[in-house]
């Protein structure tokens, strides 16, 4: 009998137990309220058992949620508080609460637990938009400590690394911003230049002259740009540079000659007539087999800064090495033009008369002002004027005039004319010739037979 009742007692006391473990607890209750969108009975009982000595952060972030989806943000943010202050790296807890602050209005805070939040879980997009949102807002000093904070960790990109040494820079903190931009410039990408352009700065203050060259060099060989390289090269000259400019000015003939008449221009036109003269120098050395183009450029270029002697070398070289008689006689009329027929004193010995007779208008007017008019007529008789330009054509016949008398420039006017030979445009002025030499039916049969074609030229 009294086994029978202690094994009754026992059985009671332990659905006793149970039903006491088996009850939910007051934040599991809560959250079954919350659940059914009874919320204000929830936040009832999470008051009641947060009024305790002891806070339950569960509780706390339960009532954190209840009070938000009632629309009271002001005690959701209160109550997120009080729980992050007890769990500071809760990054569910954090997002909610930035969330919350963001729809409040409360954009320092709102960027302080994102802060907070990206510190918890950090990761490159999340640092990149905690950077860019501190950088939107006026934040610079905390833009500043985030960039510091994760370039120490190797989060950052290049622009990112970029950015931070340019702050740094403009905060006179010279060393730790070229360290970064140093690092930027080892990752970025060939094209990138703003970054390197602040670094070459920085190499120059620090009287880092070899590294400035030489970074700039490097840079030069990957842009390949003539705006940008002509950037480096006058910021060395400007900084007293000089070696370094020349290096970099013959470095950009290498790279890309065709560009070289443009940046010695460039430079003569910003003061630099020494520099722009070592490259005009360094040009014509490369010069092998210069075409016609590059014969005006580089004759235009040395009238530019003054140096008739560059040119007068060119032919030499060009006579010594047995180049093309057409590239002699385009060399020295396009000295003749630039410097005046008698800067081609010096080198009249090595003009031949097979290279002059590549351009036989140009060669009678030499020997014209040679005083030789029996060798102009030479000269003047191979000329083709069809083959002129308008203007030349009509240079051409002054010459003609110059050289022969009335009667015969007309009979040559006649002879080339009837063999059709005679530019088109020196029609008008052949038959005022004819009328002055009283040759009437030779000016009668010019304009008779002057028929415009569809192509603009006339037939006889």
């Amino acid at each position: 009998m009294k086994t029978s009742r202690q094994f009754v007692l026992m059985v009671v006391v332990a659905l006793g137990v149970a039903a006491v473990v088996l009850l939910p607890r007051r934040e599991e209750h809560a959250a079954m309220l919350a659940s059914e969108g009874r919320h204000e009975e929830a936040i009832a009982l999470l008051e009641r058992q947060s009024a305790g000595s002891a806070k339950d952060p569960d509780a706390l972030a339960a009532l954190g949620r209840s009070h938000a989806a009632l629309g009271d943000l002001p005690r959701a943010v209160e109550a997120f508080d009080a729980y992050l202050a007890m769990r500071p790296n809760d990054a569910a807890a954090l997002r909610s609460e930035a969330e919350l602050l963001l729809l409040g209005g409360s954009r320092d805070r709102y960027l302080d637990v994102q802060a907070r939040l990206v510190a918890a879980q950090p990761s490159p997009a999340s640092v990149s938009r905690l950077i860019e949102l501190f950088r939107l807002h006026g934040r610079e000093a905390d833009e500043l400590a985030t960039l510091q904070t994760y370039a120490r960790r190797g989060m950052l990109d290049e622009s990112q690394l970029e950015r931070l040494g340019t702050i740094l820079a403009e905060r006179g903190n010279w060393r730790e911003a070229r360290k970064w931009l140093e690092l930027a410039d080892r990752r970025a990408p060939a094209a990138a230049s703003a970054g390197r352009l602040l670094l070459l700065e920085l190499l120059i203050q620090a009287k880092e002259n070899d590294r400035a060259t030489e970074r700039a060099r490097a840079w030069m060989k990957a842009w390949r740009s003539p705006f940008l390289c002509a950037k480096l090269i006058l910021r060395l000259a400007r900084s007293g540079l000089d070696a370094g400019a020349s290096e970099l000015a013959s470095h950009y003939v290498e790279l890309m000659p065709d560009d070289a008449p443009e940046m010695i221009h460039y430079l003569a036109g910003k003061g630099r007539q020494g520099l722009a003269h070592r490259m005009l120098l360094r040009w014509g050395d490369r010069m092998s087999r210069p075409d016609g183009q590059q014969l005006r450029a580089f004759v235009q270029a040395s009238a530019l800064v003054g140096d008739v002697g560059a040119p007068l070398t060119k032919m030499a070289q060009l006579v010594r090495s047995g180049s093309d008689l057409n590239a002699q006689g385009k060399l020295a009329e396009e000295v003749a033009n630039a410097f005046g027929k008698s800067a081609l004193a010096a080198i009249r010995p090595f003009l031949s008369n097979e290279a002059l007779l590549t351009r036989p208008l140009f060669a009678a007017e030499l020997s014209l002002f040679e005083g030789n008019s029996e060798m102009a007529r030479w000269f003047l008789a191979r000329v083709e004027p069809a083959q002129l330009s308008a203007e030349r054509s009509t240079e051409w016949l002054t010459m003609l005039h110059r050289l022969e008398t009335d009667a015969e420039v007309v009979t040559r006017l006649t002879t080339l004319w009837s063999e059709g030979r005679l530019p088109p445009e020196l029609l008008p002025q052949f038959a005022d010739e004819a009328v002055k030499q009283g040759r009437i039916r030779i000016h009668d049969r010019i304009w008779n037979s002057v028929r415009y074609q569809p192509d603009g030229h006339a037939s006889r």
